[in-house]
């Protein structure tokens, strides 16, 4: 199978289960990959954030095949906290091999989902003004810019990035506001 068609077949199967302690160690080894040039959070980092009131997280995977011998393949993760009628995402991630194939969407609107269920109303999240991939992505998933964090981010060469402060209404509010 050529390594195109792999990535195909993974994201036509992908799978979304609860972010666990168990899973930490793997969504750690992904958030090292996918942020090379920040620091990146630790497996007890992770979970001592799960552990936070309002926090949760989802992981996406390609479920394995015991036919074919092959193994769950994990595509990424979304960590967020919720605190009344607002959310914030704090990470995602997707494998570079798994990128721009609707992976980050499937977490996010799952994450929407979820929020909605319990009342939230509005979504936020910073993300670097380099990453033009991601940005692109909430936009079209319907955040928009509110606001920039100068000198947010911190690279591992000292660069210093602006954050840009994105949100999303879900027209839903627990205390009325936007009701």
């Amino acid at each position: 199978m050529s390594h195109s068609s792999r990535q195909t077949e993974l994201v036509d199967r992908i799978e979304i289960v609860p972010l666990t302690a168990a899973f930490c160690p793997v969504a750690s080894a992904l958030h090292a990959e996918g942020f090379e040039d920040q620091d990146h959070w630790s497996a007890d980092e992770m979970v001592a954030l799960l552990d936070v009131p309002g926090a949760f997280g989802l992981l996406a995977f390609a479920p394995g095949n015991e036919v074919e011998n092959r193994l769950d393949t994990p595509l990424g993760f979304i960590q967020m906290q919720a605190v009344l009628d607002e959310a914030e995402i704090n990470t995602i991630v997707v494998v570079k091999e798994a990128r721009k194939r609707g992976v980050a969407r499937k977490l996010l609107f799952a994450v929407f989902e979820r929020l909605r269920e319990t009342g939230v109303g509005r979504v936020l999240l910073e993300v670097a003004e380099d990453n033009a991939s991601a940005i692109a992505l909430y936009r079209h998933c319907g955040f928009t810019e509110i606001g920039r964090r100068k000198k947010y981010y911190r690279r591992k060469s000292g660069r210093e990035v602006d954050a840009l402060v994105m949100e999303r209404d879900l027209g839903t509010c627990v205390l009325g506001w936007n009701a």
